[in-house]
């Protein structure tokens, strides 16, 4: 069940009032497209870890890893001190806040698998004689999308994506995915986890694998 409560003037003590009219920053125009996941902000549900419950229009921002949200003045800002969050519900998914914001994928044998993504960005500047050449962006960035994609810039650079999968459990705490958690986790069925992840070859750097795992999990639990 949804509760849907109006933001008021006191809540907003909650907030962080960012004055960002474009979250562009110093990224520059070119990339100001893949600064947002979602192409619009959209009603979303915020439950923080008090047991409050707000809606906003909100959408996450790819470059800071913080979610923002349209205010009653049409400014954009972004939520203050997001340790207090317990999860997002937005446009079908649902973001949880441990160290940064990750998205979840599912739910499976007890496990919540989520993910987020390391942004690089490399641009081509010009060198001697005009020459073009690349330069590694000094920061990299998180967020959240479906799949590893490669996107061209409008300046000749590109960003490149890698995917980092994590575990969570029914509180909302999130540990890297990985062949040691899951022995850990079904530590009664040891030898048959061994035997599968060595036949499949499990990569835990791929969701599909993961999610094969996950299933095998399942038919194992008690």
């Amino acid at each position: 069940m949804h509760f849907r409560i109006v933001l008021s003037c006191i809540l907003f003590t909650c907030f962080c009032a960012s004055g960002q009219e474009n979250a562009v920053g110093s990224l520059g125009n070119s990339i100001g497209k893949y600064i947002y996941r979602y192409p619009s902000f959209d009603e979303g549900t915020i439950v923080f870890r008090n047991g409050m419950i707000n809606s906003a229009k909100l959408n996450y921002n790819i470059a800071s890893d913080e979610m923002h949200f349209i205010s009653q003045a049409g400014d954009t800002l972004s939520l203050a001190d997001p340790a207090t969050i317990y999860f997002i519900s937005l446009q079908g998914s649902r973001f949880y806040y441990d160290k940064g914001f990750l998205q979840v994928i599912d739910t499976i044998a007890g496990l919540t698998l989520a993910f987020k993504q390391e942004l690089t960005i490399t641009v081509k500047t010009k060198g001697a004689f005009g020459i073009p050449t690349e330069n590694p962006s000094a920061t990299s960035y998180s967020f959240f999308t479906v799949g590893g994609q490669k996107y061209n810039l409008d300046n000749g650079g590109f960003i490149d994506s890698k995917e980092h999968y994590l575990f969570g459990d029914a509180y909302g705490h999130f540990s890297k995915a990985s062949k040691e958690y899951i022995l850990l986790r079904f530590r009664r069925h040891h030898d048959e986890l061994n035997t599968f992840m060595k036949a499949h070859h499990t990569n835990f750097g791929k969701e599909e694998d993961i999610i094969q795992l996950l299933l095998y999990c399942s038919k194992l639990v008690d």
